[in-house]
């Protein structure tokens, strides 16, 4: 759909200029047949839309732009840009090494292995608060509270504040309103300013907080605090994106599609498998990279600032990369994916996501293999800077549940 190009730079050829808006599904019901429309155009293309940017559709482009971080920067990650730079994912070259080297320990195989069992006794627990009930909200009763809690464990945050940094986490990484992510930071910034760092450089720990304010970077110098702070709105928003959003289209395709659940209560060693095509099939982010200087990519010309939208959920669902790409097969051969991104931003915590997901899918299916979406109701999901569930309510018979010795 053409579009006025008025307000596009003259470097953009007005052919390419097409009237697209990531966050607006004009209409359309289902978030992966929003973004698959992607594939009627171009290759790529140019959007107005948020301070106007690029948008590549394809999976070979996507994969080709999130590898070359010489002439794609992580200087902003998503589209509109964030209020702040996020310290981590939005920083390149040796400096971003240096911060990735501060996590590298906490989300090594040994430390997750560790955090297995806190996972398990975490899945059994919230299962167990509402499966004599016969239903819950499967968002707000498990999705935003496993994965949260996990990363505040690595944190060595209050329990108690879960509610809290949950909200915060969720205004950070759904919202595309700038006043909405400014007053979120600032509020992840006063609890870890006030609560958070006098009692680390007082009596520092094993946890994460202690570890950056230990670090050195940047050839010997220390994290400022500001530099601290995103880091920690980073981390406290991991809590909320990957594995919450993943969990919300896992369950919601499983208590729609019997027959998987099926294969799953007769085959449990199917569920890495699954696991790794319902990945496949809901890619999440929608991130971004800035052109880092003038170059020609498939015959097009980018501008140093250009800003490019890298919407994998578009990934996923490619027919030019996935046969059938819709139809979900945990026997499909081609597993490779943008899930947790590619290149040297490579998602760290990618192995904590996969072991918290598998534990909770084998603790699941034991307790509750029957279930489906509540009679009545109808699920909600968004797209948006990583696409998620908002409500999906689920139900199951109580007298058919079992496993829970």
């Amino acid at each position: 759909m053409m579009m006025s190009t008025s307000s596009v730079p003259l470097h953009v050829p007005k052919e390419l200029v097409y009237d697209f808006d990531f966050v607006d599904m004009r209409g359309e019901s289902d978030v992966y047949r929003h973004f698959s429309k992607l594939h009627d155009g171009p290759d790529i293309f140019y959007t107005p839309h948020h301070g106007g940017h690029w948008v590549a559709t394809r999976f070979e482009d996507m994969d080709a732009i999130l590898t070359n971080a010489a002439d794609f920067s992580s200087i902003h990650q998503t589209v509109p840009p964030m209020p702040v730079t996020l310290t981590l994912i939005e920083w390149d070259g040796k400096l971003h090494a240096d911060a990735r080297k501060v996590l590298a320990p906490f989300f090594s195989p040994k430390s997750v292995s560790d955090l297995e069992t806190v996972a398990r006794d975490l899945t059994v627990r919230l299962i167990d608060g509402f499966i004599d009930k016969g239903e819950c909200e499967f968002v707000r009763d498990f999705a935003l509270q496993m994965p949260i809690i996990i990363v505040m464990s690595l944190m060595d945050l209050p329990v108690e504040d879960t509610p809290y940094l949950m909200q915060v986490s969720e205004d950070v990484v759904r919202s595309v309103e700038p006043d909405v992510q400014v007053a979120a930071f600032q509020r992840v910034a006063e609890y870890i300013a006030e609560r958070v760092l006098p009692l680390r450089r007082v009596n520092p720990g094993k946890d994460i907080f202690s570890a950056i304010l230990a670090a050195r970077i940047d050839n010997g110098r220390e994290f400022s605090e500001a530099e601290i702070i995103s880091f920690g709105t980073v981390l406290v928003a991991a809590g909320l994106d990957t594995v919450a959003s993943t969990l919300g289209f896992l369950m919601e395709f499983l208590a729609t599609h019997p027959s998987h659940r099926q294969q799953l209560i007769e085959d449990p060693a199917l569920i890495n498998d699954a696991l790794e095509e319902i990945m496949r099939r809901f890619h999440l982010a929608n991130i971004a990279r800035v052109v880092a200087h003038d170059l020609e990519y498939k015959g097009i010309a980018f501008k140093a600032g250009d800003c490019i939208l890298i919407p994998t959920s578009a990934a996923g669902i490619d027919p030019r990369r996935y046969p059938d790409p819709f139809t979900v097969d945990f026997g499909r051969g081609d597993k490779k994916t943008l899930i947790f991104g590619r290149g040297v931003h490579q998602c760290v915590g990618s192995f904590l996501a996969r072991t918290e997901l598998r534990v909770f899918l084998h603790e699941w299916m034991r307790r509750i293999p029957e279930f489906s979406v509540k009679a009545g109701e109808t699920p909600i999901a968004v797209p948006g800077k990583a696409n998620c569930l908002r409500f999906l309510p689920l139900t199951w018979p109580v007298q058919a549940r079992t496993g829970t010795t």
